[in-house]
C-alpha cells in the first residue's frame, strides 16, 4: 500500500517569450552515437532526502520557480524522446506541450528512518520518485516529484533518461537548481555546452544507426529487459 499521497501534478515549461537563447517550438535535438546506446534503458531515478529541512506552505513554489529559472539553461530536459519513423531515428523533441512534469505529494513516512536506517526501505524509496516508465515512445526526458513529510523534511525525486545527459551533466543541473533555489537567481558563472554537433567521429551516423537497431530493434516500443537504477542521497 502506498504511503505517499499525490496532491497535484503540473508542468514547468520554457518561457513563451523566449529569445534566441532558448529553443524554438518544434526543435528536434539529434542524439549522438554515444547517446543512443542508452535508449532501451529505464530512466535513472535519483532521490534526495532532506530530513532536517523546514517545510512551509511555499516550499513547493520555491522548488518549482527555481526549476523554471534553471531549465532554459538545460533546455533539452523539457523535451520528449521521440521515434522519428521518416529517418528511423530517435531524437529529443521540444513542442508546445513539452515540459517537466512536477508531482507534489505528502507522506506520513518517517524520513529520519528512511535516511538513517541501516537496511534501506527500497519500497518506500520508489514511492518518492516519479513513475515514468512508458511502454512506447514518446517519453519524457525529465520528471520530478516533491514530497513533504509530516513535521519536517522533504524529498526531491528525479527521473532522468540517460540518453539525454550523462552523470556529470546531471550533477551540474542539480547543482544549478539547488543554488538557484537557495539564492533566487541562476548562478552567473553557468555556461554549459549542450551542442552535440561538436562530437566528430568517422562514420558516426552509420555506427549510430547500427547501435540503435541492435539495442532497440522494436522502436517505438520500449525494451523491458533492463532494470531500474535508484540513487539515494541523504542531505542533512
Amino acid at each position: 500500500m502506498s504511503q505517499v499521497r499525490i496532491i497535484s501534478t503540473s508542468k514547468v515549461q520554457l518561457p513563451t517569450n523566449a529569445g534566441t537563447d532558448y529553443p524554438r517550438t518544434g526543435l528536434t535535438i539529434p542524439l549522438s552515437l554515444f547517446d543512443v546506446r542508452w535508449i532501451p534503458y529505464h530512466p535513472i531515478k535519483t532521490l534526495l532526502l532532506y530530513p532536517s529541512a523546514t517545510v512551509s506552505s511555499s516550499s513547493f513554489d520555491s522548488f518549482k520557480s527555481s526549476l523554471a529559472l534553471t531549465l532554459p539553461h538545460f533546455h533539452f530536459l523539457v523535451g520528449d524522446l521521440k521515434y522519428l519513423p521518416s529517418t528511423d531515428d530517435v531524437a529529443i523533441v521540444c513542442s508546445d506541450e513539452s515540459g517537466v512534469t512536477v508531482i507534489e505529494a505528502e507522506s506520513g513516512l518517517d524520513i529520519c528512518r528512511l535516511a538513517g536506517g541501516s537496511i534501506h526501505d527500497v519500497e518506500s524509496f520508489f514511492q518518492l520518485v516519479p513513475n515514468t516508465f512508458h511502454e512506447e515512445m514518446p517519453m519524457p526526458v525529465l520528471s520530478v516529484q516533491l514530497t513533504k513529510f509530516t513535521g519536517c523534511g522533504i524529498a526531491v525525486g528525479i527521473s532522468m533518461h540517460h540518453a539525454a545527459m550523462d552523470a556529470w551533466g546531471f550533477s551540474q543541473f542539480v547543482d544549478c537548481w539547488a543554488k538557484t533555489c537557495r539564492d533566487g537567481v541562476v548562478p552567473s558563472n553557468l555556461a554549459p555546452i549542450h551542442d552535440r554537433a561538436i562530437i566528430m567521429y568517422p562514420g558516426q551516423e552509420e555506427i549510430k544507426k547500427k547501435l540503435l537497431n541492435a539495442r532497440a530493434p522494436n522502436l517505438p516500443k520500449e525494451s523491458k529487459l533492463t532494470s531500474h537504477l535508484l540513487d539515494v542521497i541523504f542531505k542533512h
